[in-house]
């Protein structure tokens, strides 16, 4: 619980009750953290933390150290990256050199790496190196030597701080009640790798004092109603189930599937009683039908273990629709959807459509195009339901019809993380007085849906104007998992004046896996200028600390970019990394992230610990992913947390690029097109009756970026709260 309370809040959970730490004591904690980068927000409340702090020290401190990814070591190949990376002809040939005499055995008085290569002195001088420099191979030897070598480098000096805060453990727990409401609460997706803390924290709370009619979405609700499968509650299970599609997500999550039923996913045995629970479901689930053929494959395959027919007198309507499944054709939605449409019957279509309001609201634009003439009944019939639909799939609707005319292409990010561009007016543009009736309706009902909760009437409210950078975290099931936790587009400001040193490290498992960190460059209208790879070590400002093929030791790569020293033309910068052979991301220890660094000469470590202003897990199935992009004009990092493509291998900068700027020219316009976090939080003052302030210290309710009643990194909290 502690791990999770500082992991997740940032809050290292004391007991202030025996002996105080002493004042050296004191300054040994805030010293030995402030080497990490971590800084306590509150250090005078050390004088009442007693000397239990002790117990859970080295635990807690080893979470920290492996927040910012410091629990691995950094080996790049050249040892003295990044002022002395050789150029790539003449490596290349001392590489080409290198082969020839190891194969004619041209290596009398050469050291023999423990890989088995023989390496000529007379051609590579070893201590420059952290891996084989002939085959860029792993070799322990090597491996071990550089690790003492950076070890023995300087720190930089400058820190990129983290705040921490000290609280006593009573209320550490009320607080990690409210982060597992916030959890469970949630009105979207939740990153996937909160999944073991919300288990965690289920067990350890329990889940009977949750309030059911909250938890909306359905992926979540799988996670709790396993929580109530192992504790074998079938009766909490029925009542909190309430479609067959629950109960396909429950059994993935218990059988640690896909719970967002994007993959097949496996199914456990059933006892008698967990079998009549499911089927209990089944039986009052009132779009049987419907969502059985959703997933016909799963289905049928479930009901060799349900044995409905079996049941057949106790649950008749599960029976007939199992039936129906395996022998005949079920009606769904969405085919009698398609056929109105084909039919062009308006009024029974909007009949239809008005029995699930979100479905009509997805379907809404290609409506309004096939029946202009209908405006005002479509929009009125829609009205008269909008009020079921959730309010991120208003958030988002809006924003679209608010640029839909305006947009070449549109971007759609999966469920596996994984982003579509399209080409945009599939179904034709709107006319002015169209969209100015339709986004009538849109934000009306968003103002109502706001209405309804508490009010602010008695509330002032300061919000950041730098919210207008950040959207609304609508997407976070394959967010990687990290120190920053933002919406996919959102513009993180930095500081250009240092370097930007980014950084990855893998350990392959069983197979060997080669990863390769990559920049390439865009100038304003995304058009192609370079890049920086293990092809090409160095361009103008950015350079490579080489390329490492294998990793049974744990590799890195680093690019150091001085921002000022790029050519004026480039205005972006798309970062890579790409898995050019051997196990996915989500197989292995993977992870990457960046430093701003002050000093970038060799006698400093490649990884320094505090200079790190952001680490992430790399976990998608991509042949390769896009963490981050650069905006040189605007001096932000835009978070983009992307995987591309499939599992093939050989992936590099030069096959993807073209196909890297479409994306790149989606993500830096995501503030204009996704639903941003300056927008939800004003609507929500308007709505709730709230005053606006301009400043800070006047407001009651402060949403901003850090130290405000609502902070941007608190995705949980907005979802549960805010959406």
């Amino acid at each position: 619980m502690k791990k999770i309370a500082l992991n997740r809040l940032q809050i290292w959970s004391v007991s202030t009750n025996g002996t105080p730490l002493d004042n050296k004591q004191q300054l040994a904690i805030i010293a030995e953290l402030a080497v990490l980068g971590y800084y306590f927000t509150n250090p005078a409340y050390l004088q009442k933390v007693s000397t239990n702090f002790w117990d859970d020290y080295q635990i807690l401190r080893k979470t920290l150290i492996a927040k910012k990814g410091g629990d691995v070591n950094y080996v790049p190949l050249f040892s003295n990256f990044p002022t002395q990376v050789p150029a790539d002809s003449e490596y290349y040939q001392k590489r080409v050199f290198g082969y020839i005499a190891n194969i004619w055995n041209l290596t009398e008085g050469a050291t023999t790496l423990w890989n088995g290569t023989k390496v000529p002195q007379w051609l590579f001088d070893l201590q420059d190196f952290g891996a084989d420099p002939i085959t860029q191979m792993q070799s322990k030897d090597l491996w071990l030597t550089a690790i003492v070598e950076q070890q023995n480098k300087q720190a930089d000096t400058h820190t990129e701080w983290h705040a921490l805060t000290l609280v006593e453990e009573e209320q550490t727990n009320e607080k990690l009640k409210a982060y597992l409401q916030q959890l469970v609460y949630a009105k979207s997706s939740i990153k996937e790798a909160l999944h073991a803390n919300l288990y965690d924290l289920l067990h350890g709370f329990g889940a009977e004092s949750l309030d059911g009619s909250q938890i909306v979405f359905k992926e979540t609700q799988a996670l709790v109603l396993y929580q109530f499968w192992q504790q074998e509650n079938w009766m909490a299970i029925a009542k909190l189930a309430k479609t067959a599609t629950d109960i396909l997500r429950l059994l993935a999550a218990v059988t640690k599937s896909d719970i967002s039923l994007s993959k097949t996913i496996k199914f456990p045995k059933l006892s008698r009683p967990a079998r009549r629970a499911i089927l209990t479901v089944l039986e009052g689930s009132p779009s049987l039908g419907e969502d059985l053929s959703r997933y016909k494959g799963l289905w049928l395959q479930i009901g060799r273990y349900l044995h409905p027919s079996e049941y057949a007198n106790q649950y008749p309507k599960t029976a007939h629709y199992f039936d129906l499944l395996r022998n005949g054709k079920i009606e769904t939605f969405q085919s009698k959807t398609e056929a109105l449409l084909a039919q062009k019957e308006i009024y029974l279509l909007l009949e239809h459509l008005n029995k699930k309001p979100t479905i009509f609201a997805r379907k809404l634009h290609e409506v309004l195009r096939k029946f202009p003439e209908q405006l005002d009944i479509i929009l009125f019939a829609f009205a008269e339901k909008i009020q079921q639909v959730p309010l991120k799939n208003l958030l988002i609707l809006n924003r679209y019809f608010d640029t839909i005319n305006e947009s070449s292409h549109r971007a759609i990010v999966n469920k596996k993380g994984k982003m579509k561009v399209l080409k945009n007016n599939t179904f034709g543009a709107l006319t002015d007085l169209e969209l100015h009736k339709t986004m009538q309706v849109l934000q009306t009902a968003i103002r109502d849906q706001l209405a309804t909760k508490e009010t602010w009437e008695a509330e002032t409210v300061w919000i950041d104007e730098r919210l207008q950078n950040y959207t609304v975290p609508l997407q976070q099931r394959k967010a990687s998992d990290g120190i920053l936790t933002v919406g996919r587009g959102s513009r993180v400001e930095a500081d250009f004046g240092k370097v930007l040193r980014l950084f990855v490290y893998w350990k392959e498992t069983e197979k060997r896996t080669d990863l390769d960190l990559s920049v390439i460059q865009y100038d304003a209208d995304m058009l192609y200028l370079g890049h920086v790879s293990y092809t090409n070590l160095k361009d103008g400002g950015i350079v490579h600390s080489g390329d490492i093929q294998s990793a049974p030791e744990g590799a890195a790569e680093f690019i150091d970019i001085t921002l000022t020293a790029l050519r004026p033309e480039v205005k972006y910068l798309a970062v890579q990394v790409h898995k050019y052979t051997g196990e996915s991301f989500a197989e292995m220890d993977c992870h990457a992230g960046w430093m701003w660094r002050k000093e970038i000469d060799s006698n400093y470590r490649s990884f320094d610990i505090k200079t790190v202003a952001n680490k992430f897990d790399l976990n998608g199935v991509g042949s390769y992913a896009i963490p981050l992009l650069v905006d040189m004009a605007q001096q932000q990092i835009v978070a983009t947390d992307l995987y591309v493509g499939d599992k093939q291998l050989y992936s590099n900068v030069e096959k993807t690029k073209s196909d890297v700027a479409l994306m790149c020219s989606e993500l830096v316009q995501f503030t204009t097109k996704k639903p941003v976090m300056q927008d939800l939080v004003q609507q929500h003052a308007l709505a709730r009756g709230a005053t606006l302030v301009a400043e800070k210290e006047a407001a009651t309710l402060t949403f901003g970026l850090t130290d405000c009643t609502y902070n941007v990194q608190e995705v949980e909290k907005i979802l549960s709260e805010l959406i």
